[in-house]
């Protein structure tokens, strides 16, 4: 089995996402995500280094799992 496989990976826990990572998850720009960050809706930043910064995969599956789901317009509507 894949060691890196999130289910059976005991430190997938403690995974940092890159701005990038999470640029590509979320289809925001990252001036987007610093205004969310900044406004209290998306998880904070942690920094990493000098000039690096990530976020921590467990907080950001939870902003995604309290997104809102939208109503679908009823077939009839369309």
């Amino acid at each position: 089995m894949n060691p890196t496989t999130t289910s059976q990976d005991p430190h997938s826990n403690l995974r940092i996402l890159s701005m990038k990572e999470i640029c590509a998850l979320t289809g925001y720009s990252r001036t987007h995500i610093y205004r969310l960050e900044r406004a209290g809706k998306f998880p904070r930043r942690r920094k990493m280094g000098l000039n690096k910064i990530g976020f921590m995969k467990p907080e950001f599956e939870e902003w995604v799992r309290n997104l809102p789901i939208p109503d679908l317009p009823h077939e009839d509507d369309e």
